[in-house]
């Protein structure tokens, strides 16, 4: 028991907690008692009797807490309750008390008042120290809170301008903000990226002006605004074009800072560009117009005049030969100028498609027959081909494929001079494809040569190196054009290579399907003994120069020829006449009242044998598109304008048979 009394007084004295008494008997002063550990938390050093140390604790109450503490006391008599109150230590000084206390029921013959006294001076200022600390972090929260809140306003405010903002420090050049326009117009994702690979991106950075490096330079140094144009990632997908200023400015650290905004004008550089480009477009179309309003009228002009010419020598066998021969030669040459001013415009609307069929590759050396016939002959020119093929069946676009040969030929041709040479050489390549085969055709000449500033518009639609007048050659421009189209439909290439003065090599490569075993034969169709005599043919033909030309050539064929001026009149004549009367119908195209798409229609819907008649359309509408209409609306053949007399005549017998 001793022990358990021993330990109860030392937690007493470690938690600084005193036990008193206080009685009170019929109007005498109160007699306070105490342990030692209260005398110690009074400041009683000394033995005092127990009216002194009442005297002494009283005087010792804060002053401003008395009134509360006689409240207290009167309680106490009553009930058990509690206080905190102020105390005057005569040592220490001001402390903060906990009191607590109760009646003493078993002390009848006077008031007893028992309870603790605890100084919590220091546990209340462990109290008041953990709440400055928490409203200190508090606060430094909410700063930290409205920094940040401040800090995103800011960016926020920063990334909807339209114009981009780079700030870095100087000279260190540390990259200290981006707002979001600046990130896009770098092309990178955020700062960290950017200080990653500051060196690659500065490098990719062109300023059109030489100075204004050293402008920026400046910056390190001197408080100075630089106003510049510079061009972010040069040369790639995502250039921009940007109008800029930089000045330096000094953070609150003291340290300098260069800030920059930009603002991406790519877009009124783009329509600058295109303005000019238009601009280009429409002086190469009016100096293109000039001249094919030149070249036009060079071979009407030969037209007329030798038209002319024949009137006048009528009668003179030789000479109206040698005129006819000429009329015939400028009218081939302006219809070729026509059909490459129709093929070109076709190319630039996107209507150039490939229509492939089997063909023997080989039958490029027949092209060459026909080119070697005229011009050729008259300049004696020396012309060498070799002809290298292994695989000779091929799926490919005929047509399009001689018409690159033959604009090739044609510029060799027309700009050699006389007794000058062309080589054409025709090869078979291997290719990366498996059953592909690589066709390399090289023409060169030992011609006049093109002017190495010239070549990279070579292949322009509307351009020309020198016009009629100036070379003295006739011709629209317009070939190489065609040429590079339809290469590049074939998934190919041609390149060029010239010496002013010396000539030219144009080669071409295409890569060509080899064609499969089974339709490894071309269609090769026997052409028809080409006999018509007595044949019954209506012609249906709105424009009476082009009805008579065809009417004279039909029946000097021997053929029987009906006119009817539109569709109408021709499904009336065809509907009135026995059923077999005609043998075929040649259908114009563009005509009034019907034209010839209706005419046809309305003929495959007659409910007679009249409804299979053969019908060839004859229009000057020389397109794929209306080759394949014609087909469309039940036509069996399809003949372009002007009129070839044995190609017609071969057509007509093809469908008739």
């Amino acid at each position: 028991m001793g022990e358990q009394h021993m330990d109860e007084k030392k937690i007493l004295h470690t938690s600084r907690i005193g036990l008193w008494r206080v009685e009170f008997c019929d109007n005498e002063v109160g007699r306070f008692y105490a342990d030692s550990m209260m005398d110690e938390l009074l400041g009683i050093t000394e033995p005092v009797t127990p009216e002194e140390r009442q005297a002494f604790f009283l005087e010792r109450i804060h002053p401003d807490d008395r009134e509360l503490f006689r409240e207290y006391m009167s309680k106490l008599t009553e009930t058990r309750t509690e206080i905190v109150y102020r105390y005057i230590h005569p040592v220490s000084g001001e402390m903060l008390v906990r009191c607590g206390g109760c009646r003493d029921m078993s002390v009848t013959d006077c008031a007893s008042i028992i309870g603790t006294h605890q100084d919590i001076s220091d546990i209340m200022r462990l109290e008041r120290d953990k709440f400055a600390e928490r409203r200190l972090a508090e606060q430094n929260m909410n700063l930290r809170r409205e920094q940040v809140i401040q800090e995103n306003y800011y960016r926020d405010l920063l990334d909807v301008q339209s114009c981009g903002l780079l700030a870095y420090t100087l000279p260190s050049h540390r990259v200290i903000h981006m707002n979001k326009e600046a990130l896009r117009m770098y092309n990178v994702k955020d700062i960290r990226e950017v200080q990653k690979n500051l060196g690659t991106i500065l490098k990719k950075v062109y300023y059109p002006e030489k100075e204004t490096i050293e402008k920026l330079k400046r910056l390190r140094d001197e408080d100075v605004v630089v106003d510049y144009e510079c061009i972010i990632n040069k040369d790639s997908e995502k250039e921009c074009h940007a109008m800029a200023k930089t000045k330096s400015i000094y953070l609150p650290s003291g340290e300098r800072v260069a800030v920059t905004t930009f603002l991406d004008v790519s877009d009124m550089m783009m329509l600058r560009k295109a303005l000019q480009q238009a601009q280009d477009g429409s002086k190469a179309k009016t100096d293109f117009l000039f001249a094919m309003s030149h070249d036009l009228r060079t071979p009407m002009n030969a037209i007329i005049g030798y038209a002319n010419l024949m009137e006048s020598h009528w009668g003179e066998k030789e000479k109206t030969k040698e005129y006819l021969n000429k009329l015939k030669d400028s009218s081939c040459f302006l219809l070729a100028l026509i059909g490459n001013i129709l093929e070109v415009s076709r190319i630039e609307s996107g209507k150039e498609t490939l229509h492939e069929t089997v063909w023997d590759i080989r039958k490029l050396n027949g092209t060459l027959d026909v080119l070697l016939e005229n011009e050729i002959t008259r300049k004696c020119l020396k012309v060498t081909r070799h002809i290298d093929i292994t695989h000779q069946n091929v799926l490919c676009d005929t047509m399009k494929l001689r018409e690159i040969l033959m604009n090739l030929m044609s510029n060799a041709v027309k700009y050699t001079p006389t007794y000058g040479s062309v080589d054409v050489n025709i090869e078979e390549l291997s290719a990366a494809e498996p059953n592909h085969m690589l066709l390399r055709i090289a023409v060169a000449d030992s011609g006049i040569g093109i002017n190495k500033e010239y070549i990279p518009h070579l292949f322009e639609a509307f351009s020309r190196e020198r016009n009629t007048s100036e070379s003295g050659i006739m011709g629209t421009g317009l070939g190489l054009r065609i040429v590079k189209s339809f290469v590049e439909l074939m998934n190919g290439t041609v390149t060029v290579e010239s010496t002013q003065g010396k000539g030219s090599c144009f080669t071409v490569e295409i890569p060509l399907k080899l064609a499969l075993a089974e339709n490894s034969k071309p269609n090769e169709q026997q052409k028809p003994e080409i006999s018509l005599k007595g044949k019954r043919i209506l012609l249906v033909e709105d424009n009476a120069l082009n009805a008579e030309i065809t009417l004279t050539i039909l029946s000097d064929a021997g053929i029987q020829v009906e006119i009817a001026e539109n569709g109408e009149i021709a499904l009336y004549m065809l509907r009135t006449a026995d059923a077999g009367y005609y043998d075929l119908i040649i259908m114009d195209i563009q005509m009034p009242v019907m034209n010839g798409y209706q005419a046809a229609k309305m003929i495959r819907k007659l409910p007679d044998s009249r409804s299979k008649i053969p019908i060839i359309a004859m229009t000057a509408n020389a397109f794929e598109e209306d080759r394949r209409a014609a087909f469309e609306a039940g036509m069996n053949g399809y003949a372009a304008k002007p009129i070839e007399i044995e190609k017609l005549m071969r057509i007509i017998a093809e469908t008739i048979n």
